[in-house]
């Protein structure tokens, strides 16, 4: 079953033969004695599990010869995610290229500037390959997309990249300003609908239904904008209903290209954000921020940015939110599986109730 070379052992599967008739099947039957007997006299809907009025998660789902059909792959290119760092420009856009710089050659693999200035674009871009990292940038209210345009043009130009540029709008714009972007960078990509925590995931759901039909609604070229939105999720601390409500996004995703007669291949981009408790102390704020993430990057998400506590700023506070990722990915190896959750009944009833409800209310 295994082989040696060197120091290095490799398992050999296809010498593995699995004795099927040691798992006999079991019928429904056969599971509600068991349960029954487990649960000593005691209702089974005792321990039915209410995430919000008219959404009951069940614990037990028993379906004979019954499929769910494989992964979710629909709209996504690779089971890998985007390590993000979100760093605020504000006043000190030269000390927030440092950081950018500085995180980028721990591991980083996308740069997200918030309260940009549209002037200190050159100075936020001078030493990162855009090509390589994607910028995404939440300009000050108020700010002149047109100037923002000239800046990034020129910072282009000034960094001679050898591929297309990679980025796009965290939030605050609308279907004008990414047709004015995309332009320019046909692999401009912009938020379109953003959502808490899973407090009511279906509601959050059915809001995020609501603006995606609004942007692609809007635009003439509603391919070409569909293929460069983005959904932000802000990454709560309800563990299952946090995947659940990811994966739900993405079957949502598909009903909405089809609606307006688009690809259910389009690419379903999903951006995530984890905002630390101000009420944890900072050390158990990292823990939590790796269960966190985990339900996020197991939910599928393409871009994720875990926040450091504010009462610990140091660059090795960055550093340690890094590699909670870093860990899934190269200890975890969850950027290798398209869909972890697959042929998980309670997730994917949980995922399949999430997605009707929230259709069937549009």
């Amino acid at each position: 079953m295994f082989a040696k070379i060197g120091n290095l052992y490799l398992a050999r599967m296809e010498m593995f033969s699995p004795d099927w008739q040691a798992f006999p099947a079991m019928t429904e039957e056969t599971w509600w004695q068991l349960i029954a007997k487990e649960l000593k006299g005691r209702p089974l809907a005792d321990l039915d599990w209410e995430i919000q009025p008219g959404l009951v998660a069940k614990p037990f789902h028993h379906h004979p010869g019954y499929h769910f059909g494989g992964p979710l792959t629909t709209g996504r290119i690779s089971p890998d995610w985007s390590i993000q760092e979100t760093i605020r420009s504000g006043d000190h856009p030269e000390s927030a290229r440092e950081t950018a710089i500085r995180v980028l050659s721990e591991g980083v693999q996308s740069i997200a500037y918030t309260h940009v200035n549209p002037l200190d674009v050159m100075t936020l871009t001078e030493g990162i390959w855009m090509d390589m990292a994607p910028v995404f940038w939440h300009l000050n209210p108020g700010s002149d997309t047109p100037v923002f345009l000239d800046m990034l043009k020129n910072a282009v130009s000034r960094s001679g990249l050898s591929a297309e540029l990679r980025g796009g709008w965290l939030s605050g714009s609308a279907p004008e300003q990414h047709d004015l972007l995309a332009a320019n960078f046909p692999g401009w990509q912009s938020v379109a609908a953003s959502a808490g925590p899973a407090v009511h995931p279906v509601d959050e759901l059915t809001a995020c239904i609501e603006s995606v039909c609004s942007w692609i609604d809007r635009s003439e070229a509603k391919e070409s904008l569909a293929n460069g939105l983005i959904v932000h999720f802000e990454i709560g601390s309800s563990y299952l209903p946090e995947m659940a409500r990811l994966r739900a996004w993405r079957i949502l995703w598909g009903h909405i290209m089809a609606s307006f007669g688009l690809s259910q291949e389009t690419p379903c981009r999903i951006q995530a954000t984890l905002y630390p408790d101000p009420d944890q102390a900072w050390e158990t704020t990292y823990i939590a921020a790796t269960t966190r993430a985990l339900s996020a990057v197991i939910g599928g998400v393409d871009y994720l940015s875990v926040i450091p506590p504010a009462l610990d700023s140091s660059g090795f506070a960055h550093r340690i939110a890094h590699n909670v990722q870093h860990l899934l990915k190269e200890e975890g190896h969850l950027n290798r599986v398209m869909d972890p959750l697959a042929g998980s009944y309670t997730l994917e009833e949980l995922t399949l109730m999430m997605a009707r409800e929230a259709w069937a209310r549009i």
